[in-house]
């Protein structure tokens, strides 16, 4: 998962999602599963300050989320100095990312594309748009990553939610909260599916955080990333590096423009489409 931008201070909550020992009882204890099974019948609900939307907690991971976008705003920088209208959210998990854009923005009609590979990730994503009467923000239940002629993949869905992936590595360095379950699911092809819902409109902004099958995206998915541009990515350390991440994406025209957040696991980074690859 995401880290502590440069701006912002770690709460309580990362500092405990840092400590091993805290990931060893939640699978010793079953907390995670306990967690979940009260928050499906009560679940915590908040409202943003600017727009008045409501988010939902029905998940023990959900907690970190929410605090990471919401609290100490992750995902901020990625809208400073340029206007987002459309948007994409590859990795969706819960679905909180396009409820941050619209608090970010004020704007209710945003076009945007949501995909999760975790079929009760996507469920809940369609929750929050559907709630929130995000009548232009569309959800697809697949993974992506792969090319556009596939159209089904394996997934790997692990008991905690932030760390099912379209590759089995998990990090080796936080203790696993279980196995994870290979299934099939539809491997979305998203430059159809965004001609589909914004014809030949630009992507301005591209989130991508899949769990250490960045690289395989960026390889995969020239069309999309030829209709971007901006893109805030998290790299998975025991996966990709950034240097590779860099070099990927400056052969799609993108430079860096910012690291936001580094830890020893991961880190996000914002890149922007050189001026002249799509002029």
């Amino acid at each position: 998962m995401l880290g502590v931008p440069t701006n912002s201070k770690p709460t309580w909550i990362t500092k405990l999602a840092g400590m091993p020992v805290v990931h060893k009882a939640i699978k010793l204890f079953r907390v995670q599963q306990i967690a979940s099974r009260a928050l499906t019948v009560i679940p915590m609900k908040r409202r943003l300050k600017r727009t008045g939307m409501e988010y939902r907690v029905r998940f023990l991971e959900s907690l970190l989320i929410a605090d990471e976008i919401f609290q100490r705003g992750i995902y901020r920088e990625a809208f400073e100095e340029k206007e987002i209208r459309t948007f994409m959210d590859l990795g969706s998990n819960v679905g909180y990312f396009p409820l941050f854009a619209v608090e970010e923005t004020g704007r209710r009609d945003m076009i945007g594309l949501v995909v999760d590979g975790n079929e009760q990730m996507a469920e809940e994503s369609r929750w929050h748009a559907d709630h929130n009467a995000l009548g232009k923000v569309h959800v697809k239940f697949g993974v992506v990553g792969y090319p556009r002629d596939v159209s089904e993949a394996t997934f790997f869905v692990n008991p905690s939610n932030v760390a099912s992936s379209a590759q089995p590595v998990l990090n080796p360095d936080v203790p696993a909260k279980g196995e994870s379950k290979p299934v099939t699911v539809p491997a979305v092809d998203v430059f159809g599916e965004w001609r589909k819902i914004a014809g030949d409109a630009r992507i301005d902004l591209m989130k991508v955080d899949i769990e250490g099958f960045e690289s395989d995206f960026i390889k995969n998915s020239a069309e999309a990333l030829s209709i971007t541009d901006r893109l805030v990515i998290e790299w998975h350390k025991w996966v990709n590096g950034r240097d590779a991440i860099d070099a990927l994406l400056a052969e799609h025209g993108f430079t860096l423009r910012k690291v936001i957040s580094e830890d020893p696991h991961c880190g996000v980074a914002i890149y922007d489409k050189k001026p002249t690859a799509h002029a």
